[in-house]
């Protein structure tokens, strides 16, 4: 008997062991700091955010300013810089809030720290006087309210024509400039020259070191005029 009971104390005591032992594993675990797990590694060339059917905007509302209406806007670069494709307009402001300029093309990027943009592919910018621009890269400069063209451009007004390696866009007078060689084509014939002024909105233009090329009609009555 006596035997039996020291079996019996013996085994509660294992047993008490055993179930302490379980508790004090659980409470460890418990405290055991849960491992997070790690987000999916991004690599420098994604963007930060990517947004559709966008809008990007600066100024505007009865000021000067302009409008992005793209398909797609990534933003990277810590902010500074937003990437767009599919432009579906771009917009330009007069300082009274009116839009003077309107551009299509495929790509956008606007700097948020310059609050500049520029656009690419299939350029194509329409003044509100009807002269059309076309080329392949286009910056917008706010500070000096310049819509610059860098690369070989065609600018379609009224009964002209006019070509060149670069020009510059003067928003609030209307002007276009360019230092580049320059060919005119008119009604009345062809012109080449450097330096040009042209007015969108008189249509005169000043032209420096002109060679003129007639047709042979004009030609023939240009000579009769100064015989």
């Amino acid at each position: 008997m006596g035997s039996s009971k020291a079996r019996t104390i013996v085994g509660v005591m294992v047993l008490a062991v055993a179930i302490g032992a379980g508790i004090w594993t659980l409470s460890t675990r418990s405290r055991d700091p849960q491992t997070a797990p790690e987000p999916p590694s991004r690599s420098a060339g994604d963007p930060l955010v990517s947004l559709r059917e966008s809008v990007i905007q600066h100024g505007g509302n009865g000021t000067a300013g302009w409008k992005l209406l793209v398909e797609r806007m990534n933003i990277a670069g810590g902010g500074r810089t937003v990437a767009a494709s599919g432009l579906r307009e771009g917009l330009i402001y007069d300082a009274q809030g009116k839009p003077v300029l309107r551009i299509s093309a495929t790509n956008a990027t606007y700097n948020t720290t310059r609050k500049d943009f520029e656009v690419s592919g299939g350029v194509k910018v329409v003044s509100h006087q009807g002269a059309i621009i076309t080329t392949e890269r286009v910056l917008w400069l706010p500070e000096e309210q310049i819509l610059r063209c860098p690369s070989a451009v065609t600018l379609r007004s009224e009964g002209m024509t006019l070509t060149t390696d670069a020009l510059d866009l003067h928003v609030p007078s209307d002007v276009v400039k360019s230092t580049s060689q320059v060919r005119l084509r008119t009604e009345h014939g062809r012109l080449t020259g450097r330096n040009l002024t042209y007015n969108l909105k008189t249509r005169d233009y000043t032209l420096q070191g002109i060679q003129a090329i007639f047709t042979v009609d004009e030609a023939r009555e240009e000579l009769d005029r100064l015989r």
